[in-house]
């Protein structure tokens, strides 16, 4: 064997044993960002699913609210038919002011929670959310929570009215409950109110599971 080829093949050797760790390296990078982006599009999908689950739940209260105002639309109409304070039924306005299976009466005063938005505020807080390209998703997500926050804080105003209305019925002697918030027609405001955020919810819900992130 030559000086020369005694002198190539520790290099040689050197080089072929370098080829092996940076090829044995690329291979477990190439794995684990395999991995990774498998856990990140699992993790995607859980989170959406999640969110798609709480906004179908959401749907259902804000349609089971307007569904139990319609006892109230009711009582609006009814006192919109009178001609005059004469003409009022004591039993009529006794059925109208309990609330039950048929209803919500003029006297329930009780708030109510329509909305949770727990899944939501954990997709946020995951860190999830910056790895979904569809942006136009994202944000019809952040549009219907923020519109169910905004439709539940116009109804817990409609109650607070309600209740300032009983107010001041204590203060005066009154044969008709709750006049003025009836007579305005703030319950067929509230039943609009929900009805349109149960059907922009599902609206969205319709969007989510058509993107490929859920399927």
């Amino acid at each position: 064997m030559n000086k020369s080829k005694m002198s190539m093949n520790p290099i040689v050797k050197y080089l072929r044993e370098l080829s092996i760790v940076v090829t044995g390296i690329a291979i477990t990078v190439g794995i684990g960002f395999g991995v990774n982006n498998n856990n990140i599009k699992k993790d995607k999908k859980q989170y959406l699913d999640a969110i798609i689950l709480e906004l179908k739940e959401n749907a259902e209260k804000f349609d089971l609210y307007a569904k139990g105002l319609q006892k109230s639309v009711r009582y609006s109409n009814y006192l919109h038919s009178l001609h005059d304070n004469k003409s009022i039924n004591k039993d009529s306005i006794d059925y109208y002011a309990w609330s039950g299976q048929d209803g919500i009466g003029w006297g329930n005063l009780d708030p109510v929670i329509l909305y949770t938005k727990d899944a939501f505020e954990m997709f946020k807080s995951s860190g999830t959310m910056r790895h979904v390209d569809d942006k136009e998703l994202l944000l019809s997500i952040w549009k219907v929570y923020f519109a169910m926050e905004s439709t539940q804080n116009k109804i817990d105003g409609c109650i607070q009215y309600k209740k300032e209305v009983g107010m001041m019925d204590l203060q005066r002697p009154v044969v008709v409950r709750m006049e003025f918030f009836y007579i305005n027609n703030v319950p067929q405001n509230m039943v609009d109110l929900c009805e349109s955020a149960a059907v922009l919810i599902r609206e969205t819900v319709s969007k989510l599971e058509k993107s490929k992130i859920v399927k």
